[in-house]
Order: structure tokens, then sequence, then C-alpha cells
């Protein structure tokens, strides 16, 4: 920290008289300045004092095209959907934890009372030492 005084401005300063202005003198708002397009630069610059609200004549304003995904739209969910997502749910506020791990999910579907019912059926020719895809590049799970 230092021990000098702060500086203070000094009474002699000028404020801003907006009667002392000249009235031939153009003030503009930089802030609210014309629309880039129609700016122009150099010594053929006019001030325009309101810019304009609606495009130039001959330039049509086009409409962007909106990219809708299918996906993002809420589905009819079934009832044991609302039912898995509504166990999630409980799960997660109870655990305190956002992102619940695969036997997390797993133990929940099992509370529901949901059992594997066919036993894993081993395909001909696939080595067991051959490692699998989960199938999150797109490709089936290779079952082993």
């Amino acid at each position: 920290m230092s021990d000098r005084p702060k500086k203070k401005t000094p009474s002699t300063a000028k404020k801003f008289d907006p009667p002392a202005i000249p009235e031939d003198a153009i003030l503009h708002d930089r802030r609210s300045g014309p629309p880039q397009h129609t700016r122009k630069t150099g010594a053929h610059a006019t001030p325009t004092a309101n810019p304009p609200s609606s495009p130039p004549e001959g330039r049509v304003k086009k409409e962007r095209r909106r990219r809708i995904d299918p996906t993002t739209f809420e589905k009819q969910y079934t009832d044991d959907e609302i039912e898995f997502m509504n166990a999630m749910q409980h799960f997660k506020m109870q655990s305190g934890r956002s992102y619940p791990t695969c036997g997390e999910v797993l133990k929940v579907a099992n509370e529901l009372g949901y059992r594997k019912m066919l036993a894993l059926k081993l395909i001909p020719g696939i080595d067991d030492s051959t490692p699998y895809s989960d199938g999150s590049n797109g490709s089936p799970p290779k079952i082993t």
C-alpha cells in the first residue's frame, strides 16, 4: 500500500456546457451510427442525424435459414421411459452426482425390476482377446 494521497482533479476542469456549442456544429453519437454498409469514409463523409431504419432500395434482407434438429423435439415417452427417467432423477438427487456411472444406471434399472433375460451368446469365429467396440464410434457393438 502506498502512503501517497490520491490525486484530486483540479477544480478548473471544464465541464460540458451544451449552450456553449456553436449552432453550426454537427453532433453525432457514434454509438447509434448508421449501419456499416452505409458508412462513408474520408473527406466525403456526410453525417446523418437518423440512420435509415430499413435497408436501402434494391437490397432485400434475406431470411436466414434456421436449422432445426429433429432430435431436439420432445417425443411422447412411454410410461416405462418416464418411470426410468424419474428413477434416475431420484437417484441423482439422493447421491448428489449429476452423471451416474454405468454401474449405477444398471443398479437403478435392476431396482425397477429389469433383468437380463437371455444368456449372452458367443459368436463363433470371434476371438475373446479381441477388443470390442462399445458402439460409440458408430459401429455396432461386438459381442464377445
